[in-house]
């Protein structure tokens, strides 16, 4: 089953802004309005009409993470009826309460027990701890390692440029695919497991394909 990944941000009210993303390098990923949430960029660009899906929310237990759960609730709603297909319950797992080794590892432990064979992975790394971040892709690349005919489709990450000034209507908004960055993690694990004598130039190879 398709699977999407997200993790729920924190900005208190009134600061969570939508954003129209312009996509940089899938065209896939295009949305016709605006969002808060790159992840809906992902299921508007994979989920058919009529096709089940699941949506898992890593969200803290606080007012804020309540209150902009809810915001992606309202939206997945609408996008929904927009693409005709069930709307799913959005799934929360408890985001880590501190920064501390021990609380991202039961945060992986959390995210890997959701994900099972034949699934179709969609991951969102936009917001969120720059180690929650990291948490949030070992958990997919060990769906993909340890899992039977699990895939990894999509890894977005959405961007804003305040570089037009300080008022938000001057701001670019982009979403990047960065699924390669994994594929190539995956890749130097794989010549460096075959012993390839040179895995510098073979990944050079690789890569100009």
């Amino acid at each position: 089953m398709k699977k999407f990944i997200t993790v729920i941000p924190l900005q208190v009210q009134g600061q969570l802004r939508r954003y129209h993303y312009q996509a940089v390098d899938n065209s896939r990923l295009q949305m016709d309005g605006p969002t808060s949430f790159p992840i809906l960029a992902a299921v508007n660009g994979y989920v058919q009409p009529g096709e089940e899906f699941r949506l898992l929310a890593i969200a803290a237990d606080s007012e804020d993470g309540r209150r902009n759960c809810a915001v992606l609730r309202d939206e997945l709603e609408r996008l929904c009826r927009t693409k005709g297909c069930p709307c799913p319950q959005i799934e929360t797992i408890p985001a880590p309460e501190d920064e501390g080794v021990a609380a991202q590892i039961a945060a992986f432990q959390r995210l890997i027990a959701c994900v099972e064979d034949d699934d179709e992975l969609f991951v969102c790394v936009t917001y969120g701890t720059k180690l929650l971040s990291q948490v949030t892709l070992m958990a997919v690349q060990y769906a993909y390692q340890a899992k039977k005919n699990t895939s990894i489709s999509c890894v977005v990450y959405g961007q804003i440029d305040r570089s037009g000034g300080q008022e938000p209507e001057r701001w670019a908004a982009r979403i990047y695919d960065e699924t390669a960055l994994l594929q190539l993690g995956e890749i130097v694990r794989v010549l460096v497991q075959r012993g390839t004598a040179d895995p510098r130039a073979a990944l050079d190879e690789i890569l100009s394909l």
